[in-house]
Formats: structure tokens, C-alpha cells, sequence
């Protein structure tokens, strides 16, 4: 009877040891969760940067034709003036020399 009753209590000290390496191996694990659930919540706010990035970047380039269209209109619009005003390169040399017929 006190043989069953040693054997006994070994095998209750056994599991209160296995119990407590659970017990560390549980801890262990719920701060590594903890960890890696802080590393995706960095990660999904990289993501939400760079999928904002791309929706500027879209942006930008849909506005490139209005761009060029607004760039060519100003050209035309700076060669129609200098042909509206009817200079020549002599009239445009008498207003750089100063020379002007009321002087």
C-alpha cells in the first residue's frame, strides 16, 4: 500500500512538472501572438501607405493628357500671339537697342 502510495505521488510531482512546462509553453506561446498580431498591424499599415501611393500615383497619371493638352494650347497660344502682334525681328531688335522714333 505505501509502494502504490509513493508511485503515487511520483507520478502527481511528473505532471505538476509537465504542467507548469504547458503552463511556461502557453505564455511563451501568447507573446509570440502577441508579437507577430503587432507585426501584421505594421504590416497592414505599410499595405494601406503603399495602396495610397498608387491611388496619387493613378491620379496623377490620368491628369498627364490634360497636362500635355494644356502645355500644347499654351504653345499655340504663345506662337499665335507672336504672330498676332505682326513682329519682325527688326522691330523687336529697335525695342531692345532703346531706339524709338519719339527719342
Amino acid at each position: 500500500m505505501f509502494k502504490k502510495f509513493v508511485e503515487t505521488e511520483k507520478r502527481i510531482v511528473a505532471a505538476k512538472r509537465k504542467l507548469e512546462i504547458l503552463d511556461q509553453t502557453e505564455w511563451m506561446l501568447r507573446e509570440r501572438i502577441i508579437e507577430v498580431d503587432m507585426e501584421i498591424a505594421s504590416v497592414k499599415r505599410k499595405i494601406a501607405k503603399i495602396d495610397q501611393e498608387i491611388i496619387n500615383i493613378t491620379k496623377v497619371f490620368a491628369r498627364i493628357p490634360k497636362i500635355e493638352r494644356d502645355i500644347r494650347k499654351l504653345n499655340l497660344g504663345i506662337i499665335s500671339s507672336m504672330r498676332g502682334n505682326g513682329k519682325t525681328k527688326e522691330g523687336s531688335d529697335d525695342e531692345s537697342t532703346g531706339s524709338s522714333p519719339d527719342s
